[in-house]
C-alpha cells in the first residue's frame, strides 16, 4: 500500500564525490547528505524566477555526514559547511545529481 504523507519528509542518502586529480584521473569519495523532499511545485519555484542549483541545496540540504577537514577529523554540520560544500563546483554537482536520484526514488549506485 502507498501512503501520501502530508508532512516534509527528511532522507538520508549517500553523495558520491568525484575528486578531480592531476592527469585527468579522479578521485571517488562519499559522504551522506540529509535532504528534505519537496514537491514539484516547491522545485517549480526555486528555478521559475532565475533560481539555481544553490537555491534548491540552501532549501533542502539539513545535514551531511562523514565530511572532515584536512587532518581526517569530522565536521560538524552548520550553514558555514553547508555553503562551503556547494561552493565547490564537483561537490555541489554530486549534491544536486544525489537530490535528483532521491527525489526521484532511484536507488543509489551499489559499491562494488
Amino acid at each position: 500500500m502507498f501512503k501520501i504523507e502530508d508532512q516534509p519528509k527528511l532522507v538520508e542518502w549517500p553523495v558520491s564525490v568525484n575528486v578531480p586529480q592531476d592527469g585527468g584521473k579522479i578521485k571517488k569519495n562519499t559522504f551522506t547528505a540529509e535532504f528534505e523532499l519537496i514537491t514539484q511545485e516547491e522545485l517549480d519555484a526555486i528555478y521559475k524566477d532565475g533560481g539555481t542549483d544553490v537555491d534548491l541545496l540552501r532549501q533542502v540540504l539539513f545535514n551531511c555526514t562523514g565530511v572532515c577537514d584536512a587532518e581526517g577529523k569530522p565536521i560538524d554540520f552548520n550553514d558555514d559547511l553547508r555553503d562551503k560544500l556547494i561552493n565547490i563546483p564537483y561537490v555541489r554537482s554530486a549534491l544536486v545529481a544525489a537530490y535528483v536520484e532521491c527525489s526521484h526514488g532511484k536507488a543509489a549506485a551499489r559499491k562494488n
